[in-house]
């Protein structure tokens, strides 16, 4: 909807009505963790293109907790600051705050988890994505070991609606696609860190030993059930056919992704949301409400979306173009 508008005003351009100045103002901009590699390469695009056109942006970790994110956006309101890019873990805490900024008149845009405040929303579209990964780790595994049935497991963000609709659901929904019969292990909340996640990982190993597809719904929880496979003696391959288990990721970090190509792991498929994309959109979208050209008070959707890679139909060359144009940096893989 807006990606343009951000080369535009960079460039002198004027979008729809108010000052067509952003330059000295204080954008309080709130991710959800900063412990992600993904979220990490995300709020330095925006601090990158909030600076090409004169902001600050002033940025508070969420520390995938809550509490944290409710007093950093009381501490950004009680600042005055000129706008305000949210992301938060839960939606009903923070309803009020985001009223209260609109009381000051305060933009302010939600980002990944919607709220029901009519506010912009920048949405990551990852629906499609995740049910592609679902269909291909699906197909491998019935053509590699067409004689074991499918039992899937998660480490999940069990809470998170956005979560449940967008990742876990939809990569679910690709499994049951190709096999109709699939059988559902172990679903269990990761508790938000990736040593959380390890010990959940662990759980499943000891319940569900059976598991042949597991999916982490980030990359801390994919890397955790990595780290949980090794230590079982399990996560191997040869050649890109898998011994015990195909697992799945998120986000395409560089460390997702060493593991992807390496053909002697079961990692072998993951998604990769856009740090640099996705930065840009919020930045664009933060910048048209605070100058006018997009109703502050209005609930509208965004949209971002991911990308799909694979061991078996992604070149690492064509991935590697796209982590050093995204993650600004080389890639290790």
């Amino acid at each position: 909807m807006l990606y343009g508008y951000y080369n535009s005003r960079k460039s002198g351009g004027s979008g729809g009505g108010g000052d067509d100045s952003v330059e000295g103002k204080v954008v309080g901009n709130i991710p959800i963790s900063l412990s992600s590699g993904f979220h990490q390469a995300e709020t330095i695009w925006r601090q990158k293109f909030a600076e090409e056109l004169g902001m600050t942006l002033k940025v508070l970790d969420g520390e995938f907790d809550q509490a944290v994110i409710i007093n950093n956006l009381d501490q950004l309101i009680a600042e005055g600051v000129d706008g305000i890019v949210l992301h938060a873990y839960e939606v009903d805490s923070v309803i009020a705050f985001i009223d209260e900024a609109r009381a000051q008149d305060i933009p302010i845009i939600t980002y990944y988890l919607q709220t029901p405040n009519d506010v912009p929303f920048v949405a990551i579209n990852e629906g499609e994505a995740a049910f592609q990964m679902g269909v291909i780790a699906a197909k491998k595994w019935s053509e590699q070991h067409p004689d074991i049935p499918i039992v899937y497991s998660v480490v999940d963000y069990m809470y998170s609606p956005t979560i449940q609709e967008m990742r876990t659901g939809s990569f679910i929904q690709g499994i049951l696609s190709v096999a109709p019969d699939a059988m559902n292990g172990s679903i269990i909340d990761g508790g938000g860190t990736r040593d959380t996640g390890y010990k959940v990982a662990q759980d499943i190993l000891q319940s569900n030993p059976e598991t042949n597809i597991f999916y982490g719904a980030s990359s801390d929880y994919s890397l955790a059930i990595w780290l949980a496979l090794q230590e079982a003696g399990r996560g191997k391959a040869a050649n890109g056919v898998v011994e015990t288990e195909i697992l799945v990721g998120t986000d395409a970090t560089d460390e997702e992704l060493i593991l992807l190509f390496d053909s002697s792991s079961s990692f072998k498929v993951t998604m990769g949301r856009t740090p640099k994309d996705n930065a840009r959109k919020v930045i664009d979208t933060i910048v048209a409400v605070m100058l006018g050209d997009l109703d502050p008070d209005t609930r509208v959707t965004i949209d971002t979306y991911d990308q799909k890679f694979d061991y078996w139909n992604t070149t690492v060359e064509d991935t590697r173009a796209w982590f050093l144009d995204q993650y600004g940096m080389e890639p290790e893989f």
